[in-house]
């Protein structure tokens, strides 16, 4: 049995099978790979817990731990007592998937709102964050001034360390209003970017849902974005504690039985992935409260990239906070991005437009709900390796 079928139908039967004897949190522990692999690519999620007041390693302990595309970590740091810098590793984009640059902007800022929000719960008062362009490959930094001052009780900074992304179906049932009204509340207003969300079952958000999987399917037929999206995945446990980047099976969303076992077999190639892509995507889109959309001016402009990234991260935040789940879902603009690069017009500017109902760019889309299933969380590279100075 090769990978792809095994997916297929332990996914299929999964609610079924049972290990005796073994608890939920050690087949946590496997489907991460720390026990074949040791704790290491994962005990950046704990550091926070041990640092004190105005230590400014805060920041970076913080800024590795934002969402970012594909997760790329696309990103070098510098701290010193005056300022915090999270500068643009261009060698970590997504090519095809990404070749304006504009998801891997939007990481950066999710960076930085990490950064922000740890460092006033630390005793740092950050500066309005400031971009300087390098060059023209796109490479370029965003500085935060830094000031001790008095520790608060950030409310989204005991979320920074528990925040997932979750890619395993969802309750099927939307979220309530009022508990939307605490979310946008927390995450508060970003300049440059904002987001609207919306029911699975309203007009909305079937067309959201039909278009996603329109795309994916695009994006599938489209080699050189396959071939560019498939260079981030790791299929185990031995390749995930290596590169400590990019998405694999343990993160799949899938239960810990059947990401274990996933594993073990033999690697998919890039167009196997791809299918299995498809196949999720579908349950994804179904299985969901409801759907978002992240709006900006333009979707090439650094500052609006960089404020939709601040934007995303503290509602993945507050959304955290709540007990909901969510994951990016973002065929739609990407394929934006691609029809632009090669000079086509294939509808999906208009396909966003119509969804969106405003004039504004859609430059992020998500879905999110109350979560069916506890996922791991995904690697990360320590400061060490980022770390530029």
């Amino acid at each position: 049995m090769d990978r792809r079928t095994f997916l297929k139908y332990s996914t299929m039967g999964s609610g079924a099978l049972v290990v005796s004897g073994c608890h939920a949190s050690g087949w946590r522990t496997h489907q991460g790979g720390a026990i074949s692999q040791g704790a290491d690519p994962f005990s950046p999620w704990d550091a926070l817990h041990s640092m004190k007041n105005h230590d400014r390693a805060v920041l970076p302990a913080a800024a590795i731990l934002a969402s970012s595309p594909h997760n790329t970590q696309p990103w070098t740091m510098i701290v010193d007592d005056k300022r915090f810098q999270v500068s643009a590793d261009t060698n970590r984009h997504l090519g095809a998937f990404d070749p304006y640059q504009r998801e891997m902007w939007i990481g950066l800022g999710g960076a930085i709102a990490n950064a922000e929000i740890a460092g006033a719960a630390f005793g740092f008062q950050t500066g309005r964050p400031r971009l300087s362009r390098l060059g023209p490959d796109g490479a370029g930094r965003i500085t935060l001034a830094l000031e001790k001052t008095k520790p608060i009780q950030h409310p989204l900074a005991p979320s920074i360390g528990t925040r997932r992304t979750n890619r395993a179906p969802y309750l099927d049932k939307p979220v309530q209003p009022d508990t939307l009204m605490r979310i946008s509340d927390l995450v508060g207003n970003i300049p440059g970017a904002r987001y609207t969300t919306f029911d699975r079952s309203s007009d909305q958000g079937q067309a959201f849902a039909q278009a996603t999987l329109h795309a994916t399917r695009a994006i599938n037929a489209d080699q050189q974005m396959t071939h560019d999206a498939h260079a981030w995945f790791r299929s185990n446990a031995q390749k995930v504690a290596l590169h400590r980047d990019g998405v694999s099976i343990s993160t799949a969303g899938l239960s810990p039985v059947v990401s274990f076992f996933g594993q073990l077999l033999p690697e998919m190639d890039a167009q196997k992935s791809g299918e299995y892509w498809l196949a999720s995507t579908q349950r994804q889109v179904t299985r969901t409260g409801g759907f978002g959309l992240i709006t900006v001016n333009d979707l090439y402009d650094r500052n609006d990239q960089i404020a939709a990234g601040r934007l995303w991260q503290r509602l993945h935040l507050a959304l955290t906070a709540e007990g909901l789940a969510t994951q990016p879902m973002n065929q739609l603009p990407e394929l934006v991005d691609r029809d632009r690069d090669l000079g086509n017009d294939r509808g999906w500017r208009n396909y966003l437009r119509a969804i969106s109902g405003t004039h504004r760019h859609t430059t992020f889309a998500f879905r999110f709900g109350y979560p069916t299933r506890h996922v791991p969380h995904s690697a990360r590279r320590p400061v060490s390796w980022v770390s530029a100075g």
